[in-house]
Order: structure tokens, then C-alpha cells, then sequence
């Protein structure tokens, strides 16, 4: 995948946490093709299995190069209001989130 089609890279998540595969495996993945896929697909594919937390490091890193995708900062506004990770700070402090999407 990391060759042949990085934009791939969602589906072929989605098919890896449908077969129970590691999930260092997957984050490895993730970090190495970084930035060559959609993130809204991806968190897509990974939110319908419940398993959105998995990708937090990932987030919070491209949040910490600067990047202002919605994409990037609704996910991970989710994952904070689902673990109640001082979530009422990252709502009133991040100006990059769309709180049509978070309030799904």
C-alpha cells in the first residue's frame, strides 16, 4: 500500500481492524505513508469500528506540525469529549474544528 497507492491507506485500515490485526501495525502504517490520504476517510473507517482512539498520537502530531485541517481537529475534539480529556479547553481554545461535525 505504501507504494503502489497511499491513497488506499483508509480501506485498507478499515480491512485491518476488521480482521483483528495489531493495532501497532496500523499506527506504524499510518505514520509511514503520513499525509498521502484523505483523513476524513480514514477517520470514517476507523470511527464506524469505535476504534477512533487509535489514532490520537497521529492526530495530536499533525496538530503539533501546524496543521489546521478540520478533519484533524474534529476527531480529535471527539476522542476528547469520549474520554472527557479536558475537553470543554480544546472546544473554547481550537479555532479549527467544525462543531456541526463534533456535535454529531
Amino acid at each position: 500500500v505504501q507504494k503502489v497507492n497511499p491513497s488506499r491507506i483508509p480501506a485498507v485500515v478499515g480491512g485491518l481492524l476488521d480482521v483483528d490485526c495489531s493495532e501497532d501495525v496500523i499506527k506504524n502504517l499510518i505514520m509511514v505513508v503520513r499525509g498521502q490520504f484523505s483523513t476524513d476517510e480514514l477517520v470514517a473507517e476507523v470511527e464506524k469500528r469505535n476504534r477512533l482512539k487509535l489514532l490520537l498520537p497521529w492526530l495530536e502530531s499533525r496538530i503539533h506540525e501546524g496543521c489546521e485541517e478540520p478533519a484533524t481537529h474534529n476527531a480529535v475534539a471527539k476522542i476528547y469529549i469520549d474520554s472527557n480529556n479536558n475537553p470543554e479547553r480544546f472546544l473554547r481554545e481550537n479555532p479549527f474544528y467544525d462543531s456541526c461535525v463534533v456535535g454529531k
